[in-house]
């Protein structure tokens, strides 16, 4: 029996390094991206900026029922006065979407088939030309994948917006998303520093780096109607569990998604502040219900 004991913990010491191989170079990377965020008065700068936007509109492109949890899959669209729009995020095609509830159900055992409701070209409709610009919470494929669809249906014209460390920063589960980017009808900016970065292209949107998710995680900040409206990302997946300070679990921010949970914890604390102000909104990118209920109009 000694023997099938030394092999068992032979087996077991060599699954640890190779694991340790795979993700170690991410771990250690997303433990280097930790940018200065803006203070609560500069946010709040974007609220007087002349030409700011004037509506924001989110569309949801597919969900998954849980027991526990609806993961939900969207876009958000602000406009701007002269008709322009910006798109967050560009969701999965049908196909894509499938394939990605199929990988969640065998990592969370009870989670339903997927319901699809469009992909971003598609719910975007008539508004599709207007969207000129694109940006994105972080490079996951079941954000990025959706702009296939979008660039086959609108052509050239739109730009897309990243801080530096999303657009140079990538790991083994954003390099692919970052190649179809490269490769998308999307003319890049590229706008570096940290803090609060903006653009003339859009006045009154605020980008933020902010890591702990990915290397390349971003905030989008605008102000509408009197509200401050925060696109967080996958900060957290569920906005009650940001609220609660409530991590993703050992499994998910170690193994499955390598995070960088003291920076994420920070974060969670620094957006359930912000979402404590009355006129200050958190919007969790899987969320929907809790971005209807914070009063995000359907698209």
């Amino acid at each position: 029996m000694r023997w099938l004991l030394r092999i068992t913990i032979g087996v077991l010491a060599l699954a640890v390094v190779a694991l340790a191989v795979y993700l170690g170079p991410a771990h250690i990377q997303i433990r280097g991206v930790e940018p200065a965020l803006p203070t609560e008065e500069e946010l709040r700068a974007l609220e007087t900026t002349p030409g700011g936007p004037v509506s924001i509109r989110i569309a949801r492109s597919s969900s998954q029922r849980g027991p526990d949890r609806d993961l939900n899959h969207s876009v958000v669209v602000i406009e701007w006065p002269d008709g322009r729009r910006f798109m967050i995020d560009a969701a999965m095609d049908q196909p894509t979407s499938e394939e990605f509830a199929k990988l969640i159900a065998k990592l969370s055992p009870g989670m339903g088939p997927v319901a699809f409701e469009g992909s971003a070209a598609e719910l975007l409709k008539d508004k599709l030309d207007t969207v000129d610009g694109v940006g994105f919470t972080h490079l996951h494929e079941d954000h990025v994948q959706g702009i296939e669809a979008f660039c086959a249906e609108r052509g050239e014209g739109a730009r897309s917006y990243q801080t530096l460390w999303q657009a140079t920063q990538h790991n083994l589960h954003t390099v692919d998303s970052a190649r179809q980017l490269e490769g998308s009808c999307l003319e890049p900016v590229i706008l570096q520093g940290d803090g609060l970065l903006t653009h003339s292209d859009f006045p009154g949107l605020g980008i933020v780096g902010l890591g702990g998710h990915t290397p390349g995680s971003t905030l989008f900040a605008v102000s509408v109607d009197g509200t401050l409206w925060l696109m967080s990302g996958d900060i957290s997946n569920v906005k009650s569990m940001m609220l609660s300070n409530t991590g993703k679990g050992w499994l998910y921010s170690n193994l499955f998604v390598p995070e960088n949970t003291a920076r994420t914890e920070m974060l969670r604390l620094w957006f359930a502040a912000m979402d404590e102000k009355l006129d200050i909104e958190v919007v969790v990118a899987h969320d929907y219900a809790a971005a209807l209920d914070s009063g995000l109009q359907p698209l």
